[in-house]
């Protein structure tokens, strides 16, 4: 029974790529995994069932990943101690002390990588999971070479259950796609109303879905963004998101080219 709570793991993310990303990855590892979409649910499933540990994002709605984990170790007491891993796209300098004074265990920076989440696990949960080996770079059309990381395409290639690398990277890539598309719309109507709140967490959200498909331009250009919104720089990010809508244009002409969808 305790090795079954063991195998499983809570994954507290409101990405949908990264919830498939992470689910994807534990199940490489052997571990099950369940996911809420806020602060607030996590702390409620932690609260009426019992978990080996919790990948907690940082940045969340309704209640971010600080605060839930302060709640679930309020309400765990002396009487348990679920171990939480941090998973965080902001990876500025002092980020792993916060996440271990609001009460996390451990940090694992996005882009999320499977050998990381296999050795935080082990950390904590003394499993027995393991790190496949990775297979060479996928090869990729030089154009896209300059848009798209192909070593994280080919770390992506090795989460497929199906065993041709194909699969669950086509179901990742158009969740990408999807999602992206409608955040970079809710940027643009957050920039012209000067909603700098959402423009942050926008931007955030998109930069931790391009960092897991291996976007660094999108990346850059998210984390600039994020930095204009925190001081009201409206005019230069309205420039900057016509940028980054022309690289999320490139990005999706490369990932036509590297992963061929039915």
């Amino acid at each position: 029974m305790l090795e079954d709570r063991r195998r499983r793991v809570l994954v507290v993310e409101d990405n949908p790529v990264n919830q498939a990303l992470a689910v994807a990855i534990l199940a490489k590892l052997g571990y099950g995994a369940e996911v809420a979409g806020n602060g607030r649910e996590a702390v409620e499933a932690v609260a009426h069932a019992a978990y080996g540990a919790v990948l907690m994002d940082c940045q969340l709605p309704v209640m971010d990943g600080y605060q839930a984990t302060a709640e679930i170790r309020r309400r765990e007491g002396g009487d348990r101690h679920t171990p939480i891993i941090a998973m965080t796209a902001a990876a500025l300098p002092g980020d792993r002390e916060r996440c271990l004074a609001a009460g996390m265990d451990d940090y694992i920076a996005k882009p999320v990588l499977v050998s990381d989440v296999a050795a935080g696990l082990s950390r904590w949960l003394h499993g027995e999971a393991t790190v496949p080996r990775a297979s060479a770079s996928v090869d990729l059309a030089e154009s896209a070479r300059d848009v798209l990381d192909p070593d994280r395409l080919a770390e992506l290639r090795q989460l497929d259950s199906a065993g041709d690398g194909s699969e669950f990277l086509c179901v990742l890539v158009d969740c990408f796609l999807t999602s992206a598309s409608a955040d970079l719309a809710s940027l643009r109507a957050a920039v012209q109303r000067g909603d700098t709140t959402a423009m942050t967490d926008l931007a955030h959200r998109l930069k931790g879905a391009a960092a897991t498909l291996g976007s660094p331009g999108m990346v850059n250009l998210c984390q600039e963004l994020e930095g204009l919104a925190s001081t009201g720089g409206l005019a230069p990010a309205r420039e900057l998101l016509c940028c980054l809508e022309q690289e999320f244009a490139r990005v999706t002409t490369a990932l036509d080219g590297a992963v061929p969808r039915r």
